[in-house]
């Protein structure tokens, strides 16, 4: 069953931008053809729209990230203060050569040929119809002396239901236990609101960063729902085996 809320953001351009949102001129709801709850059923004219996986290649029925196979004039051509380029490049055309990626993953249902927005490819969490990004979490979290480092990602289950699940790495001479868990739940609540708790909050024994000193938040994701991912930015790939087949994830 596809089922999924769609969200659509006005377009926002700066120079701390995780992504500028172009959702809105690239898929639409088109009265005059058939509709199905949850999902958008054509892509605006002019447009190339396609998902694919982690080689570029086009997949249906899959979960993928959503691009543009070719350019179009309401496109956006530049950021606030990226003077030459370079972060418009590196952000929105690094992933797949001279294809624009637009920072989401969905699916294309094989049935309706219609289109489900499944969630960010960043960030962003979206947890009991409550979204946030993963620097709330952490900001509060690691002001706890127990707490190293930690990683907070989604899981989905078959229906693309989604929660959040948070990896803590503990310090040395402090112990991961409920009371701890217990107190990291309070905080979140206190601080944010009871739908950013995330769901599963468990221990883990190292954190993956990449070459830049940037948590693969990604890649985890990617591990833990399953789907294929690329290990070549982890500056330490061996700390990703923690991620396969951990017990408190299965049966969602």
């Amino acid at each position: 069953m596809f089922c999924q809320s769609v969200t659509f953001h006005i377009t926002s351009a700066c120079h701390n931008a995780r992504c500028t949102e172009v959702m809105g001129i690239v898929l639409a709801a088109e009265t005059s053809l058939p509709m199905f709850k949850s999902e958008i059923n054509v892509p605006c004219l002019g447009t190339t729209v396609e998902i694919v996986d982690t080689d570029g290649n086009r997949i249906i029925g899959e979960i993928g990230e959503i691009i543009l196979r070719r350019s179009i004039p309401g496109l956006f051509t530049g950021m606030w203060n990226d003077e030459d380029g370079s972060i418009y490049r590196e952000k929105y055309f690094s992933k797949y050569q001279g294809v624009f990626a637009l920072s989401d993953f969905g699916i294309q249902n094989p049935v309706t040929k219609n289109w489900i927005i499944v969630c960010r490819s960043d960030e962003t969490l979206k947890q009991r119809g409550c979204r946030f990004g993963s620097s709330e979490i952490y900001n509060i979290v690691e002001e706890f002396p127990e707490i190293r480092d930690s990683l907070c990602v989604s899981q989905y289950n078959k229906d693309l239901d989604e929660r959040a699940v948070l990896f803590l790495r503990i310090r040395d001479g402090y112990k991961y236990n409920e009371e701890l868990v217990a107190k990291i739940r309070k905080a979140i609540e206190k601080a944010l609101t009871v739908r950013h708790v995330p769901d599963v909050i468990i221990e883990i024994k190292d954190i993956p960063y990449n070459l830049n000193g940037k948590k693969l938040e990604i890649i985890v994701k990617r591990i833990i729902n399953k789907l294929p991912y690329n290990k070549d930015s982890a500056a330490d790939q061996e700390c990703l085996q923690y991620y396969f087949n951990i017990p408190e994830l299965q049966g969602f």
